[in-house]
This record gives C-alpha cells, structure tokens and sequence, in this order.
C-alpha cells in the first residue's frame, strides 16, 4: 500500500518530484559521491586484504578496556566515522562475509558503527550550509560522542572476538582494487538512488516547509533545509546526523543483507540523543563565551 501511495504522489506531482529529484541528483554529485566512493572502495580492500583487521586491532588497544570493542568491529567503527553513511554498515557486511566476524557480533557492532564521515559534516554541514568550518568541527565531535555513547551500551559482548581468518591465497593489488572498484560502484548506485528517490518524495509532498521531518527522512537534504535555522538549529542538525533519516536506513538494510537490526535502531536513537546534547551543550557554551 506504501509503495502505490509513493508511486502516486510521483505521478500526481511530476513536476515537483522531477525538481526534487534534480536537487536530489545535484546533492549525490557534489557531496555523497565524493564523500564516500573513495573510502568505500579503501575499506573493501582493506577487509578483504586483511588489512582492516590489523588496523582493528591497534585500535582495540585502546577501545576495548572502556568499551569493550574487539578487532572488527573496531575497524567497523572507525570506517564509519570516516567514510560516512553506509561505510561502516557495509564494512560489518564484509568482515560477517570474510569469517572475521561472527553475527552475533556483527549485530551488536551495527548499532554503534553505521556515521557519518568527516567531508560531509565539516565540508557540507558545516562549511556550506552553517559557512563555518569551526561550526562544522563541533558538529563532528559531537558526531563522535554520539556513536561512542552508543558503543559504551552495545559494544560489550560474550562474543566479541574475532572469529578464525580463513586461508586465502595472495590477491595481486590490480585484482584486489578491481574487485573492490566494483562493489563499491553498485554500492554507491543504490546509495544515490535512495539520495535521489527520497529527495523526490520531499519535494512532490513540499516537505522542504518541514525541516525536521525532511532530515528525518533524508538526512543529506534536511541538513540543508535545518541550515535556514541557523544556530538554534544546530542540535537539532547534530541529532539528525546522528540518526540518519529513513533514506540511511534502508541503504544499510541493503548492504546488510540478513544481518538483524535489532540493536541497530536502539543504537541510532542513543546516539541521535547524546550528540544532540552535546550540541545544545556547546552551543550554550559558545553563546556565553566559554569556547
């Protein structure tokens, strides 16, 4: 029934859908293509090299006496905070996939680890749409906070060290980056296609007099529409980058195959909430002049 009601409001409001799927499409260009395709393509070597769980678990050392995260999911996480929406649920698909991982793990490790990176808050956000790149930096730390709460409450588990690396023959680089090139191409096809359709949707109902509930959809259009808010907005905006809109949802079902989601959503609103906080927080600091 949902998908006749979208499929008529397209055909009811074509020209409107048309604009917002243009909006949608220049959005995919300038910043969600850009901003992901490169670490998509890194992290899928790194998984499938071997690499990412070296680097995994380095970075154990540290996150795993406090938050209790092992090898994997520690490259998970920080493929997250670095490649942005859907990285990070993508990298959890591929260790469950490669055996470094188990599921139980994997579903445990999605609520915490599914973010967005560094070139769309600071550059996007931050830089064009608040024209401050400080204002852009705030907001990723807060992003950070966000998906550590969510680690601190899901991160600990019975089952969380790795399970035994299969025995792989040497891949030449050409072979491994060819590979990687491909998947990371279907992978961002589907991601601007939900970029795309949802934008659509947004402009055929003119969403757009709603920011809230644009970002609750469409994280990468509501942002822009919560700029016109300006400060006062800006939790609001951390919050939302956080959770991820209902676009990031279904790219991660996507690419996540038939890994569960039941610690998944619970984890996003812990995050979604605690970085808002953190926002409004510095926010206030910033209005009485302590940073």
């Amino acid at each position: 029934m949902t998908v006749l009601i979208l499929c008529f409001l397209l055909v009811a409001f074509p020209e409107r859908a048309l604009e917002g799927a243009g909006m949608g499409l220049d959005i995919c260009l300038r910043a969600v293509i850009p901003s992901l395709l490169p670490f998509m393509l890194v992290s899928s070597m790194a998984v499938r090299s071997g690499w990412g769980e070296r680097l995994g678990r380095l970075m154990s050392l540290v996150l795993k006496p406090v938050f209790g995260i092992g090898p994997s999911s520690a490259m998970c996480l920080m493929t997250g905070l670095l490649g942005g929406y859907p990285c990070g649920a993508r990298a959890v698909a591929q260790c469950v996939d490669s055996g470094t991982m188990s599921v139980k793990t994997a579903e445990r490790t999605l609520a915490y680890c599914n973010n967005s990176g560094p070139l769309f808050i600071i550059g996007t956000a931050g830089a064009a749409v608040y024209g401050s790149t400080k204002i852009g930096v705030e907001l990723y730390i807060c992003h950070i906070i966000g998906a550590l709460a969510a680690a601190l409450v899901f991160g600990r588990t019975k089952d969380n060290a790795p399970a035994p690396m299969p025995v792989k023959n040497k891949i030449r680089l050409g072979a491994l980056a060819g590979e990687a090139a491909r998947d990371s191409g279907i992978a961002i096809m589907s991601v601007s296609a939900m970029v795309i359709t949802f934008s659509a949707i947004i402009a055929a109902l003119e969403l757009s007099r709603f920011p809230l509930l644009t970002a609750v959809l469409e994280v990468s259009r509501g942002v822009k529409e919560l700029g016109m808010l300006g400060v006062r907005g800006l939790p609001l905006a951390a919050a939302c980058l956080s959770w991820g809109g209902l676009s990031v949802h279904f790219q991660t079902e996507a690419v996540c195959g038939g890994i569960s989601k039941k610690y998944y959503y619970v984890g996003k609103l812990v995050s979604s909430l605690t970085s808002g906080l953190a926002m409004f927080a510095c926010v206030k600091l910033t209005e009485g002049g302590i940073i």
